[in-house]
């Protein structure tokens, strides 16, 4: 079994715009269990017990994993047999909000889905059994959940370096206390460290990568 490395990923799901609120609220599912998804993984019921427990529910709301767009809070969540339920509303006292809300009722009297995307980083996973080219999603570290345009995106890869991206300069700014500045450079140099030499996500971090890593947080830390 996997202990999960601190990189941020995103996962997006198709999102039924059947309940938003003149107030803002809405919701739906912002993930689902049991199914492979197009990168390979499956989140397993139980995934998100823990971070539940922990932020009890009470998550940033962002449009499209931009932690610099803040368009809402979380209210509720709770798994079931389906996947992570969730009850949000949009600040309409926020700009981007409000125009977020209106696509959102637009969606919902033509029909039309949009997207749900959690931004996380995985704490458990393994291999599944039958299928090693599988990955099960134990327990997840939930950071947070946007509103997208597109429920399945062609340009997923193009996409979700940005978003990880996003995420670990929220992660660096609100976890480790770096002001905005000093994160979105750690990210940039982070993000070098973590490409170089084209290293597979699954092989053990070097030495030399972690000394470096603790090296460039210590120093962030001083400034």
């Amino acid at each position: 079994m996997h202990k999960g490395t601190p990189m941020r990923e995103t996962k997006t799901f198709p999102f039924k715009m059947s309940a938003v609120e003149e107030s803002g609220e809405f919701f739906g599912y912002a993930s689902t269990f049991g199914n492979v998804d197009l990168g390979g993984d499956v989140i397993d019921r139980g995934a998100f017990k823990k971070t539940l427990n922990d932020s009890g529910g009470k998550l940033p709301l962002l449009d499209h994993h931009d932690p610099t767009r803040q368009i809402g809070w979380n209210l509720e969540a709770r798994e079931d047999a389906r996947g992570l339920f969730v009850r949000g509303r949009l600040n309409l006292e926020v700009q981007a909000a409000r125009e977020k809300h209106a696509l959102m009722r637009q969606a919902t009297a033509i029909g039309a889905r949009m997207g749900l995307s959690i931004g996380f980083r995985t704490v458990r996973d393994e291999r599944d059994r039958e299928d090693t080219r599988v990955r099960r999603l134990k327990e997840i570290h939930l950071m947070e959940y946007s509103v997208v345009t597109f429920p399945m995106n062609p340009q997923a890869g193009v996409t979700a370096v940005k978003a990880k991206r996003d995420l670990l300069e929220l992660f660096l700014g609100t976890e480790m206390g770096l002001a905005p500045q000093q994160a979105r450079e750690a990210a940039d140099r982070i993000k070098s460290l973590l490409t170089c030499g084209g290293a597979d996500a699954w092989d053990p971090p070097e030495p030399n990568l972690v000394h470096s890593l603790e090296h460039l947080l210590h120093n962030l830390r001083m400034n």
